[in-house]
């Protein structure tokens, strides 16, 4: 089964490369850059993960796609990615805390690690050893 994978991003490098990375892994990759864009893919479709960076240029940011997720009941299981450049482990924790899966730092994951991570939501069996 293919995977569908939400990625929000509002660098277009960083998108793009990861919308192509992850097409070429054999997935369904829509890639956005805005949350008002986000939540219009959101309606329509339910991913299987999301992809979520926390520094968006637009005025109500990221944490306005995490309130829209756990409002809408289709939307509460899908498991959350933050990317974000931001090194504060005191946001790791609040974001973990509110239900974020991964809190991963850019400048230190390569393209395989961010897969790799995904995929152990994808296929949780695959990651067992």
């Amino acid at each position: 089964m293919k995977h569908a994978i939400l990625i929000v991003d509002d660098d277009k490098l960083i998108l793009n490369t990861l919308q192509k990375r992850f097409e070429s892994w054999d997935m369904d990759a829509f890639a956005v850059a805005t949350p008002e864009e986000a939540k219009n893919v959101l309606k329509k479709i339910v991913p299987d993960i999301v992809i979520l960076d926390l520094l968006l240029t637009s005025e109500d940011g990221s944490t306005s796609i995490l309130d829209f997720m756990k409002a809408d009941s289709r939307l509460t299981h899908v498991p959350v990615i933050v990317l974000t450049n931001l090194n504060k482990p005191e946001l790791k924790e609040m974001l973990l805390a509110q239900g974020v899966k991964e809190f991963l730092v850019k400048g230190s994951m390569s393209l395989d690690d961010i897969y790799t991570k995904v995929l152990g939501y994808l296929e949780p069996e695959a990651n067992k050893s």
